[in-house]
């Protein structure tokens, strides 16, 4: 499966690139960037692989793009599915990304944003074609030593980015688009924002020809104006549950599509901790998203929706305050599931007891849901 549009040449900034305060910070392991730019360079004949987790999401696609624009020769594909969000990116810029692509030939795969095999490949990691691993989430247990993994990093593409100047790819205004689109999207629109996230986006500003006006319209361009999006939204309202722990409120609701999008509407409405699933044939997604001060407590979603995998064998993983699962089941009992468990959790963390007759796992006699 292709997707394919009408491209436009990306133009040219005058803007040199720079490492240090201010500019791009220096690669955690320069050495063990070179070796994977290096690898890349040596199969420039062969075929390179760029290859994205399942429903890739605009971080996924823009770390794709900005090393598709570095390194031209590479094929570009995702894992089952590409994201709304990701797709539209795609559609902006004119390039196309693989559904569930043909490993037949790869000479080499770089796999981006991607804490485990189970979320880009089905099978063996030994029947697989030789791989590079850039990601930057902190649990990269499954892939070893071998994997180029900073955390310190809010969104993969700042490591894209890395990678396309020590190779002297010049800065163009469209990657300055896309690097500061993945940015927004992983960071949460900047909530969750370190400094070097802001520090990065400064310099793609003032070295390139965009704004954050341009960006804006990238990833959100006429969203308030998509009917589908907006019924989403307000069916997850419908849709609502939600229990409370001391002062924390957390939420769960149901919709077809546009499940990030109606996490967030949840946490605006008040929820502390959004988790919304979305059902489409005989796959589930559920999103996870918290608000900072829940991160303060010790949460950490990506960690927990690892967990709630685990437990319903699905895969989950993600950041800190927004994460994500993929698989199948039963939605109902997945959302039931993350409200017994975050529940349980939170009164771990604040020290509150368990309720009676209910285990601290959210196991035994369940707590009556508010509905609206």
């Amino acid at each position: 499966m292709m997707m394919t549009v009408q491209g436009r040449k990306p133009a040219i900034s005058r803007a040199g690139w720079t490492f240090g305060r201010g500019h791009l910070p220096f690669p955690r392991d320069r050495e063990l960037m070179w070796s994977v730019i290096s690898d890349i360079l040596d199969n420039h004949g062969g075929s390179v692989l760029v290859l994205a987790h399942h429903n890739a999401d605009i971080d996924a696609v823009a770390t794709s793009l900005i090393l598709k624009w570095a390194f031209p020769w590479v094929r570009l594909g995702a894992f089952r599915s590409i994201s709304q969000a990701g797709k539209k990116l795609l559609s902006y810029f004119g390039e196309e990304m693989e559904i569930d692509p043909s490993l037949d030939g790869v000479s080499l795969m770089i796999i981006i944003d991607s804490s485990s095999p189970m979320q880009v490949l089905e099978g063996d990691t030994s029947e697989w074609p030789r791989y590079h691993v850039i990601d930057h989430h902190p649990d990269h247990s499954h892939w070893g030593d071998g994997a180029y993994v900073d955390d310190s990093m809010g969104a993969c593409v700042e490591i894209a980015l890395q990678m396309a100047m020590l190779t002297n790819s010049p800065l163009t205004d469209d990657m300055a688009v896309t690097a500061i689109a993945g940015i927004i999207a992983d960071t949460g629109k900047y909530r969750f924002a370190r400094p070097v996230d802001l520090e990065v986006t400064s310099f793609l500003l003032s070295g390139s020809g965009i704004s954050m006006e341009d960006v804006m319209l990238v990833i959100e361009g006429e969203e308030y104006f998509d009917a589908s999006k907006k019924i989403a939204q307000l069916k997850a309202m419908r849709r609502l549950r939600f229990r409370k722990v001391a002062d924390q409120v957390v939420a769960a609701s149901r919709v077809n599509s546009f499940e990030a999008a109606a996490c967030r509407v949840l946490l605006v409405a008040g929820a502390d901790v959004a988790f919304v699933a979305a059902e489409k044939k005989d796959e589930i997604r559920v999103s996870a998203r918290a608000k900072p001060h829940i991160l303060r407590l010790g949460v950490h979603l990506g960690h927990f929706m690892e967990r709630i995998g685990s437990a319903t064998g699905n895969q989950g993983g993600g950041h800190d305050g927004a994460a994500g699962l993929n698989g199948s089941g039963d939605p109902d009992r997945v959302l039931m599931l993350c409200m017994e468990e975050m529940d349980a959790l939170w009164r771990e963390k604040m020290g509150i007891p368990p309720e009676s007759g209910r285990s601290r796992s959210g196991r035994g006699s369940r707590k009556r849901e508010n509905r609206r």
